[in-house]
Order: structure tokens, then sequence, then C-alpha cells
């Protein structure tokens, strides 16, 4: 395995924001009461396509969801918000939120998130096409027609990522290659949370921008998005990829705290000067301006629920504990702090 490879996987479902779906997802507040039409039957050999649930399904679900991922209450000041911690790219029956963590939803005022995938302006920077040069570069080197050739595979339509930047067809691929075990970025986490608040009203304020997580799929040169490209072929054309997708989804949905809290030990993502310059900027910088936004509108009163990628609380400087430290009371909800997790 090269050493690269759990990076683009990570980078993939529990850290980044993606807008990668089929067309079916969860985002919209329409998902939370209306019905939809069956998919059309999919070829024997592709992955069955996401749907939006029946209105019954939807019920059904709703009804026996169980709380999934990791909760923390965060008081200061006199009142409390929470931090949750999700994944971009999940099954069906996890995307609906559990008893707890709906309680959270329902305490906050405010749903902050990475970025708010309502926002036309956001979704236009995500979209931008790349550099002509840069793109005749990847076409010359093969890379564009490699992934192309992927996508085919995958069963996704003719032409799907020509609006795209190659390095966001790359991240997609990762993404999406996981619907043959049930994980569809359609059922992200975050996504499924903006279509709740949409559904009751409740404003959704973004962390970052849509440029600064543009440049981290991207890469900040030319040759950075080359290997991050590379890296992803690697993972696709070996199932590599899916392989570690679907561990770190069962990771999520397990609630397993303590396989999160060590990632640093399991990712195989800190053996270069590039690698660690890379972590770095993924988590420890964004998790600092997040952090200050976070204090910043807790402070002057205001009750978020904090809905971002797994990573984002991990370790001494994930969220938890960086909130810790400016004086919050930190408080474990999901899992339950005596619940026991796996041992890596």
């Amino acid at each position: 395995m090269r050493s690269l490879s759990k990076r683009t996987v990570i980078t993939a479902v529990l850290s980044v924001t993606t807008l990668f779906s089929t067309g079916m997802g969860l985002h919209s507040s329409a998902a939370w009461g209306q019905a939809a039409t069956p998919p059309p039957a999919a070829s024997s050999s592709c992955p069955v396509a996401a749907h939006m649930p029946s209105a019954p399904e939807l019920k059904d679900i709703a009804r026996t969801a169980t709380d999934r991922g990791f909760l923390w209450q965060v008081t200061s000041d006199g009142h409390s918000s929470w931090l949750y911690g999700t994944i971009h790219a999940a099954k069906l029956n996890w995307a609906f939120p559990g008893p707890l963590i709906r309680a959270a939803l329902r305490q906050s005022d405010t749903i902050a998130v990475e970025l708010s995938l309502s926002d036309p302006a956001t979704l236009q920077v995500l979209r931008d096409k790349e550099d002509p040069a840069r793109l005749q570069h990847l076409v010359e080197t093969h890379r564009k027609a490699r992934l192309d050739e992927i996508a085919a595979q995958q069963c996704l339509p003719p032409h799907a990522f020509d609006a795209l930047a190659t390095g966001m067809e790359a991240a997609a691929l990762v993404s999406l290659s996981g619907r043959k075990d049930g994980i569809y970025p359609d059922y992200a986490i975050d996504s499924v949370i903006q279509g709740y608040a949409r559904s009751v009203h409740k404003p959704i304020v973004p962390l970052e921008t849509a440029t600064a997580q543009r440049q981290l799929l991207l890469g900040t040169t030319a040759a950075e998005e080359d290997a991050l490209i590379d890296d992803a072929l690697h993972d696709l054309s070996s199932d590599t990829g899916r392989k570690e997708l679907l561990a770190i989804a069962t990771m999520w949905a397990n609630s397993d705290l303590n396989k999160l809290e060590h990632y640093r030990e399991w990712c195989d993502c800190l053996k270069t000067t590039q690698e660690k310059a890379h972590t770095k900027a993924m988590l420890d910088d964004r998790n600092i301006e997040m952090a200050k936004k976070i204090i910043q509108m807790h402070t002057s009163g205001h009750k978020l629920f904090v809905a971002v990628g797994a990573l984002h609380m991990s370790g001494p400087n994930g969220l938890p504990a960086l909130l810790s430290k400016e004086g919050f009371k930190v408080t474990q909800i999901v899992p339950a702090p005596s619940a026991t997790a796996s041992q890596l």
C-alpha cells in the first residue's frame, strides 16, 4: 500500500465537505416529509442507485434511528452548544439522527457547518473548472482519461464530471466507490443535518469558505494536485479505497471513539514531510480557525449545533480539546462515556 492511500479516502469521507452525489440525496428540506419516485432499475453489475425514500419509509427510518457518530455538549457563559462529528458518505439507515442527537438539534438555535450546501456562490466555487493549462497537462499525462475510465466502470453517466476540476473528480470517485457497499454521498450526514435545519427554519452558518476547501482538494501546486490524483487512482484501481472507506464508515457508524482518537496512529498518512504538512493543513490549522468562530458565536449567545467531519474532533488538536482549553465544560454524549470502543 502506498503511504498516501488512506489520506485520499479520509479526506473524502471524514474531513472535507463534499458535494458529490448521484442526485437523490437527503440534503433537501423536502426529504424530511415528501416521497419521491423510485429509481430506475440498474444493471446487475452496477451499484444500486441512491433513492429518496417514500414517506412511509422515511417515517420508519426516523422511528428506528439510533445515535451514531460522535457528539459532545460544550458549556460556557451559562448555556450550551454541541459538537457533532459527521461522515460525508453514509448508508441510508444511518442518515437520520437518533434521539440524543435530535434532542441536541432541538435545543440549538443555529446550525454551524463546514460549508452551506444551499448557497449558490459556494457551489459555484466548488464546481469551477480548472485552468486550461492544468487540464491540458492532466489530459497529456492520461490522468483525466484514467479517471473517466473509472467513472464509466462505476456506471456513472458519460461526461458526468466535465464541469468539475480533475482533482474534484478524483475525490468524487473515491467517495462514490462506497456505493457497492451501500455507502452513498447522497446520504452524507452533514447534508442531512442541513436539510433538517432548512425544514425547521434554523439558520445555517458556514465555518469555512468554498475557496479554502477547494484548495484542500486540489492542492496548492500542480505537483501536489498530481500527487493527490495519483493517490486516488491507486486506491480506485486496486479497490483499496473502497475497503478503507467501508472500514472508516463502520468506525463512524459504531461511534468508535477510541479508534477516532488514535487516528494518527493508524492512518498511514504521516510518514513523509509532505504528508505531515497535508495533515496539519487538513486538520490542525482548520480546527484552530473553526474553534475561534465557534467560540465567538457561542459567546455572543448562540446555542450552536456544530456538524463537521469527525476527524475535526480527534485528539489533542480536535475541537472538543481546543474548546476545553478555552474554559468550556466538555461532556461526551455519543458514544456514552461508558461505551467500549474497539482496540486498534
